[in-house]
């Protein structure tokens, strides 16, 4: 099977199974916050990142080294492996031990007894990882969207049946652990134990060898993770946790298209660079930015058009704020993938120091942000977040620019095209929204839907006159899929 087939069909697989588990989660989210409180929430929001936190800062970028380095042996997995469990054991063990000190620091003093149960879920995780990172490497992504598939459906089932009986906020905890579990057997299933933890003698030069290349990844890995996670932290400590909870909610909602999508093909990206030429790399980034922004921009503007209305019609009153914090928090699903796939181009340029830069400047713009304006309110803090990561973009394009001798323009004008035709489809969503206003309809699920399917539409058809070039791009790849496709089912 050829590079492009299987990228193009790593992609798409990764999309759909992923977008498939991410709406389970979401029906469950949904479903679970009828039967669990804000606070609670908040507090078990809190706890998770704590202990995710530990997992991250002990990583040290060993899973990326193996990915990226496609002929390194099972000598350099096992050490991988040997050093990323060690460490994990330590650090999150670390986290059980001092989790009750931690709550009153964020204004949460319950979050230490949801931290042992989330300890064990990222510890199964932990030893899931090197084999997955393999067949993320191998390109092969049929496995792995199966077990993240399998494990939102059993994370899904079990919280919400656990909260249903009434374990409040300890639902989610079970939960975490059951979704994990079940993606170690698929992942521990699909590769034999002698690719990963085939035991090696430790060697200083093997271990030198990926230390050289795993640092930088894992300085960056760690800014890019507290970016993600640490203005929850921020907001628990300014606002406490019922306010945290709803602002953990919403984030998690605005986050869909960016991970579910976005960072699927970012994965795919990291993995298949290594194999494209260096002379063809900069255009498969440019390729890759306006099909991102082209498939991004709808969703995420979309999501911050009918946030209202879709905390109306799925929360109730407990959970009022998530609307609010939903529309501002929508902006992260724009920049935040693309500026994914140019840290992926970086790592291939062997410049993995240059993205760990951005990512802790983003993060101390990010703090810096929330700390002042942020203490003005929840929403300024929120709004510090899509700030962050809007100039996180354009720290990346610097990048390229000041290194590589990329234009600015050539990718600042990708996003133009999509960006325009989201001006299209908000506009249309504003006059139907009138419109069936002034009609009369009522309903709040109706007018949702109807509001969804009108700015789909809308948005389809102005893209197809504005975004010429991302859209053939794109209906370029999947027919490319669909051809190849063809004869192996045949066959």
């Amino acid at each position: 099977m050829s590079l492009v087939r299987k990228v193009v069909r790593g992609a798409a697989l990764g999309i759909i199974t992923s977008t498939g588990s991410r709406v389970l989660g979401l029906v469950g989210t949904l479903l679970l916050v009828r039967y669990v409180a804000p606070a609670p929430y908040g507090e078990v929001s809190a706890a998770s990142v704590l202990v995710l936190s530990a997992n991250h800062f002990s990583t040290l970028g060993l899973g990326m080294f193996i990915v990226a380095n496609p002929q390194a042996g099972r000598p350099a997995v096992f050490h991988a492996t040997f050093f990323h469990l060690l460490l994990g054991i330590l650090a999150i063990g670390g986290v059980v031990l001092w989790r009750g000190p931690l709550g009153p620091v964020f204004d949460a003093p319950g979050l230490s007894r949801y931290v042992p149960g989330l300890a064990l879920s990222v510890l199964i995780d932990r030893l899931a990882y090197m084999p997955e990172r393999i067949l993320v490497r191998d390109l092969r992504f049929g496995s792995v969207s199966l077990s993240r598939t399998l494990g939102e459906l059993v994370y899904s089932g079990i919280s919400v049946w656990l909260a249903m009986r009434g374990w409040g906020a300890m639902s989610v905890v079970w939960g975490n652990i059951a979704r994990s579990a079940v993606r170690a057997v698929v992942v521990l299933t699909a590769v034999h134990w002698r690719e990963w933890i085939e035991p090696h003698p430790i060697r200083t030069a093997t271990l030198g060898k990926m230390s050289s290349y795993s640092v930088a990844v894992a300085v960056a890995n760690l800014a890019g993770f507290a970016a993600r996670r640490w203005d929850n932290l921020v907001i628990s400590r300014l606002f406490g946790p019922a306010v945290l909870g709803q602002y953990n909610l919403a984030y998690n909602l605005a986050d869909i298209p960016a991970t579910q999508i976005g960072e699927q093909i970012t994965d795919v990206l990291l993995a298949s660079f290594p194999h494209v030429k260096p002379e063809e790399r900069h255009s498969v980034l440019l390729r890759a930015t306006r099909i991102l922004a082209l498939i991004m921009f709808p969703m995420a503007v979309g999501l911050g058009m009918i946030a209202h209305p879709l905390a109306a019609v799925f929360f109730d009153q407990r959970w009022s704020g998530v609307g609010d914090f939903l529309m501002y928090l929508s902006a992260l699903s724009i920049p935040r993938p693309i500026g994914g796939a140019i840290g992926a181009y970086l790592h291939a340029c062997n410049r993995p120091w240059v993205d760990a830069a951005i990512e802790w400047t983003t993060l101390a713009v990010m703090m810096g942000l929330m700390l002042t304006m942020g203490r003005l309110g929840p929403l300024w803090a929120a709004s510090a977040v899509g700030v962050a990561f809007a100039l996180r973009y354009v720290f990346c394009l610097y990048a390229l620019k000041k290194l590589e001798g990329v234009s600015m323009l050539s990718f600042g004008g990708a996003l133009l095209p999509p960006f325009f035709a989201c001006l299209v489809m908000v506009a249309g969503i504003a006059g139907t929204r009138w419109t069936m206003g002034i009609l009369g309809w009522r309903s709040p699920s109706a007018r949702l839907g109807i509001e969804i399917v009108a700015g789909a539409l809308i948005y389809v058809a102005a893209a197809l006159l504005i975004a010429r070039t991302g859209t053939r791009e794109l209906r370029g790849l999947a027919q490319h899929f669909i051809k190849r496709r063809r004869p192996e089912t045949a066959s």
